[in-house]
């Protein structure tokens, strides 16, 4: 796992964007790596950083959103925008796993949205599967005359079924001897890709749908 930190992310997004000294057109390279130095800067480039940072450190995803940025440069858009970046990161996300959150159960996409409530709540800390389980039993008794509820096993093979698809992964070098119901977890999946897929969601029960949108657990 990569341990650096986000100043370091930042500053390998640089390297790759930035021009080398010996590049032949001297006054182009000098203008590019000036805008490329001043867009790491652009407040809307942070928080875009700053997202994929959180949700996946994995440099390859970093060189994917870099590549379609620099796709959107022509002869008549000669360097890099914020914009380009913020486009390029609504690519990322237009990716397979809002492909794989469409084909999830009900009951699946209830304890992503569980998880969702929780990631809000602690601002992004891990979460095991009793508090997404007590999130979504909450939500249960409040819904009792619309919901399902299930059984804890069945919600437990449910969670499973979510690590498998790789949305959700263990928080590596914690916990390792946990029992399989407090193992500390994350999400994979950011704010933005859970509520796309609310809106395009197969049939989403209508409790459901609000239960993603509100702010309450």
């Amino acid at each position: 796992m990569n341990s650096f930190d986000f100043k370091k992310y930042v500053n390998i997004c640089k390297e790759q964007l930035s021009l080398p000294s010996e590049f032949p057109e001297k006054n182009f390279a000098q203008k590019w790596n000036k805008n490329v130095q001043s867009l790491f800067e652009d407040q809307t480039v942070q928080d875009v950083l700053q997202n994929q940072f959180h949700y996946n450190k994995d440099l390859r995803s970093l060189y994917v959103l870099l590549m379609l940025a620099l796709s959107s440069v022509t002869v008549s858009h000669p360097y890099i925008s914020a914009s380009d970046i913020l486009e390029a990161s609504k690519l990322c996300r237009v990716d397979s796993k809002a492909n794989i959150v469409h084909g999830l159960s009900v009951l699946e996409f209830c304890l992503v949205i569980a998880m969702k409530h929780l990631n809000d709540i602690y601002e992004g800390e891990p979460f095991n599967f009793q508090m997404v389980y007590n999130e979504y039993q909450k939500f249960v008794q409040r819904k009792a005359h619309t919901v399902y509820s299930f059984e804890k096993p069945v919600v437990m093979k449910a969670f499973e079924h979510l690590q498998q698809l790789e949305l959700i992964k263990p928080v590596e070098g914690l916990s390792a001897c946990a029992q399989k119901e407090y193992l500390l977890m994350k999400l994979l999946l950011d704010n933005s890709q859970i509520m796309d897929a609310v809106q395009v969601y197969p049939n989403c029960p209508t409790d459901v749908k609000q239960w993603a949108t509100s702010s309450l657990t």
